[in-house]
């Protein structure tokens, strides 16, 4: 998977904030796949439901696609973050520094969850090979 600004750069699967994600190395931004955006709950006092029902839509639509699936991203905005997801998978792509700006509207929780519980032992198994 590509980074959308350069797409001669490979996203690399690593921690974003406490949850695993895709990052540029190079722009640093952010590709979450929605099960990655779903574990958010894991730390934070947020729900994906609230997410979807609070979110703006912004006028104009990302030029950028999906790495995943080639759908057109559709730019999104809630409090002081603006973000594009893929209407197919629902992955969203958050620009350097928007992600920490979306979280910075929810409370941590103060949980024992492991970090296994967050990642996703598929792609664990591509960070080992």
């Amino acid at each position: 998977m590509n980074c959308l600004c350069d797409k001669t750069l490979k996203l690399i699967y690593t921690d974003i904030e406490g949850y695993c994600g895709y990052q540029c190395p190079s722009c640093d931004a952010v590709w979450l796949p929605r099960k990655f955006v779903e574990a958010i709950k894991h730390t934070y006092h947020f729900t994906y439901a609230d997410f979807l029902a609070t979110r703006t839509p912004l006028k104009q639509n990302a030029v950028q696609s999906c790495p995943d699936d080639g759908h057109k991203l559709v730019a999104y905005q809630l409090n002081n973050a603006s973000f594009s997801e893929c209407p197919c998978c629902a992955s969203i792509w958050f620009e350097a520094g928007e992600l920490q700006a979306l979280l910075q509207n929810y409370q941590r929780v103060n949980s024992n969850t492991s970090i296994l519980d967050k990642l996703d032992i598929f792609n664990l198994f591509n960070i080992l090979s």
